[in-house]
């Protein structure tokens, strides 16, 4: 599998995640809607048969990489603030964390990307067309970037894995552009544009030494899957898609490793890992769920 790169510009602030089990759930109603069911149960079969046409990244800004959780801080004395380690490093920095890992040194600040914040939006009584009386008012978070960031860096990455399925990514991706992503999309959040075609990244497609991998999404490991490593959780609450004919709106619980875990390997550095999760709901069997990691391979740390 080949690298890729795309670059997505936010036009608006985003409600949901850029996470890559919810962009390709995204990706996947753009090809339901494009060319039809059997095209899409064939696309996913082909993940069962652990030949998937592509692994997705999570979406990340630009020029900038989650932190490896194997990184350690420098221990100098006589420091005059509290040291804490970065979310994000630059990519040249990431680079040579994955060719040569070493310590951080300490900072007393680190670059803040991206923000938070709450918008509220006033519920709609459907019976009377109205927002009602008191009490009807709810929060929605959202997220942009820090407005110290480049108006030119105000970008995401999306990295992508592919033999032979570039064309079909591209069209999906330019399809989800025009839809929108993620939730409050119908009211403009998540708005983007593609920015720059796919520009090939050779240097995440191998490093010599490769003992390990460093995962650039969420994902689910499978029962085969290395273990000898570091790693973060995140818990969430995914959801089925608008047009899911399902009794609830949650596919339940579901337990994910954060990007930046990372792991040793014993055998040749794969480019995935992970794995698509069926029956998350027993009443409603057919649905998916994106597990895979993007992996980049490393070099494990010495000491």
């Amino acid at each position: 599998m080949k690298t890729y790169r795309f670059k997505l510009r936010p036009l608006t602030p985003w409600s949901t995640p850029w996470q890559a089990d919810t962009i390709f759930g995204s990706l996947c109603w753009e090809m339901l809607r494009l060319e039809g069911q059997d095209a899409l149960r064939r696309f996913l079969q082909q993940f069962d048969a652990d030949e998937p046409p592509f692994i997705i990244s999570d979406a990340l800004p630009d020029g900038w990489f989650p932190r490896p959780l194997f990184l350690q801080l420098h221990q100098l004395p006589g420091l005059n603030f509290k040291a804490k380690m970065p979310d994000w490093l630059a990519e040249d920095q990431f680079r040579q964390s994955i060719r040569e890992p070493g310590k951080l040194l300490p900072q007393s600040c680190w670059p803040e990307l991206m923000r938070s914040s709450r918008e509220l939006h006033a519920s709609i009584d459907r019976f009377y067309g109205g927002t009602g009386g008191e009490g009807n008012l709810f929060e929605v978070q959202q997220w942009s970037f820090q407005k110290e960031v480049h108006r030119d860096s105000r970008q995401l990455c999306l990295y992508v894995k592919t033999r032979h399925s570039l064309a079909l990514v591209t069209s999906l991706i330019r399809a989800l552009a025009t839809s929108g992503f993620g939730k409050k999309k119908s009211v403009g959040r998540g708005a983007f544009e593609l920015t720059e075609e796919a520009q090939p990244c050779e240097w995440m497609d191998g490093t010599d030494g490769a003992n390990g991998f460093i995962s650039l999404s969420h994902f689910v490991p499978a029962p085969a899957d290395p273990i000898d490593g570091v790693w973060d959780l995140l818990t969430k609450y995914p959801k089925y898609g608008a047009n899911a004919p399902s009794r609830t709106p949650f596919k339940g619980r579901l337990t994910l490793l954060r990007p930046g875990s990372a792991f040793r390997v014993r055998e040749d550095v794969r480019p995935f890992y992970g794995k698509l999760l069926r029956n998350l709901d027993k009443d409603y069997p057919d649905p998916v769920h994106y597990g895979l990691a993007f992996a980049v391979p490393m070099r494990w740390p010495q000491a």
